[in-house]
């Protein structure tokens, strides 16, 4: 064998191993490779896991916080009879107290409204009480004046003095009307109140007084339209101007009594008179007769009314133990 052959065969050789160590080293570094992946996924797993972690127990915790609702049980037991009689026993035990609590409750209100109106009304019937009284007393001066011009007209009036004649016809000729004080009564009727008072006997009472205060009412109003017509007639008769002079004596001429000096003085003065036409006169003088007898049943009617008056203002009285 040559020397040159001897060489290639040297160099093929070296080559050999070489080859070799390259492919090992090719898979060694393929395996590195390997676990490296492998490291890098278990890392990345442990990461999430880490990560998922906090998220998974806040879950948790959020699941535990949270209200759960429960469906009813829609499927109940049969319940015996005596839990139903139970039952139905206290609501209507705790209706029927309501409906007690609110009629204690309702009948206290009423009778402390009704003691209230009851002393409103005594007020009103005892002013009524004394306008009556004193209504009663100007109608009977007035009366005295129309039976006094009366008798003076049924001779010749030129033979009397004048003054007595103006100063009988001016009292005669007043028109004087009782008004009640019924405004308690009034809104006890409106509102429905009256029954508050609940005796139907004190109510009765109440309503005669009101019933005999319309018949006085009807009495003036019938009475009105001939007071008007007979002072139309004393205006052709009588001067105006010495009616204006016994307005001066006082606020109100009915409260001088004829026996008082300053109405003495005006009678005593011989005024006369516009016209001394007997017809005329003689209208007067029925005029003055019919007008005492009128205001002599407006008197009676005030009596009833005044008598009524009194009866319900005792027996409000009793009823609420008022003084």
């Amino acid at each position: 064998m040559s020397e040159e052959e001897k060489i290639e065969n040297q160099n093929a050789e070296s080559e050999t191993p070489k080859a070799e160590s390259t492919e090992e080293k090719s898979t060694e570094n393929k395996s590195l490779n390997s676990e490296l992946s492998n490291s890098n996924e278990e890392i990345e797993i442990q990461s999430l896991a880490i990560t998922e972690q906090p998220k998974t127990e806040n879950s948790k915790l959020q699941t535990e916080n949270m209200e759960v609702h429960h469906h009813p049980d829609l499927h109940h037991k049969p319940k015996k009879w005596k839990e139903y009689f139970l039952e139905f026993l206290m609501i209507f035990l705790a209706v029927t107290m309501g409906f007690f609590a609110e009629n204690i409750r309702e009948n206290y209100v009423e009778h402390k409204s009704a003691r209230e109106y009851a002393s409103l009304l005594i007020e009103d019937l005892a002013t009524d009480t004394v306008e009556l009284n004193s209504d009663a007393h100007v109608l009977n001066v007035i009366i005295t004046a129309g039976d006094s011009l009366g008798n003076l007209l049924s001779s010749d009036p030129k033979l009397i003095v004048g003054g007595k004649l103006y100063y009988y016809e001016y009292l005669s000729s007043t028109r004087w009307n009782l008004i009640s004080h019924d405004a308690t009564l009034q809104q006890l009727k409106s509102s429905g109140a009256l029954r508050y008072l609940g005796d139907t006997s004190l109510i009765r009472k109440i309503m005669n007084y009101e019933e005999s205060v319309q018949f006085i009412y009807l009495g003036q109003n019938r009475f009105e339209p001939q007071k008007i017509e007979n002072w139309n007639l004393v205006q052709k008769v009588f001067d105006q101007s010495y009616f204006n002079s016994l307005d001066s004596l006082s606020d109100f001429a009915i409260n001088v009594t004829m026996n008082d000096e300053r109405a003495m003085r005006f009678m005593n003065n011989n005024y006369p008179l516009l016209n001394y036409d007997k017809d005329l006169l003689q209208q007067l003088r029925n005029w003055a007769y019919c007008s005492s007898r009128n205001y002599r049943v407006e008197i009676q009617l005030f009596n009833v009314a005044r008598l009524q008056a009194i009866i319900a203002i005792a027996a409000l009285k009793k009823e609420y133990h008022l003084l």
